[in-house]
């Protein structure tokens, strides 16, 4: 078997591995029954490791294959300007993103809770990381970022 083809079975291993660490803690971390308020806070800690494994993962595999590792370091310089671009024209999705990891860990809103917001009133329904989801005595939803 030539050296690339070794490489290309070690990367494979390496990816298999990174899912099955990421399936076993997502289910170890997701066993837990919680009260609903806390739910939001392990909902968030359950797809930030799951991805940040699975990110990790990928990329140390990837990094086995020299072929990748020469562009790596392309991708890497012209990533920052990228980052840079993309930074500017997603602010808002940023913002609410991070809005959105904060009311998840900080919990001012709880699910449940009886909220007034831009004219309209309701319950809160679900809280995710770019949104929260009011539901209204008329039995309508508002989406509130």
């Amino acid at each position: 078997m030539s050296a690339f083809w070794q490489r290309i079975v070690i990367a494979a291993i390496v990816i298999a591995a990174t899912l099955i660490a990421a399936k076993l803690v997502d289910l170890v971390i997701g066993r837990r029954h919680l009260p609903p308020e806390a739910m939001t806070r392990y909902r968030v800690l359950r797809r930030s490791t799951v991805s940040a494994i699975v990110f990790v993962g990928i990329l140390s595999a990837l990094l086995v294959i020299p072929q990748v590792r020469a562009i790596a370091g392309g991708v890497l310089a012209s990533s920052a300007v990228l980052a840079l671009i993309l930074g500017f024209a997603s602010q808002r999705t940023i913002g609410n993103f991070v809005a959105g990891i904060l009311i998840a860990f900080t919990q001012p809103v709880r699910l449940g809770d009886e909220v007034k917001v831009e004219g309209g009133q309701g319950i809160v329904e679900e809280i995710g990381l770019t949104y929260t989801w009011i539901r209204t005595p008329e039995n309508d939803r508002l989406v509130v970022p």
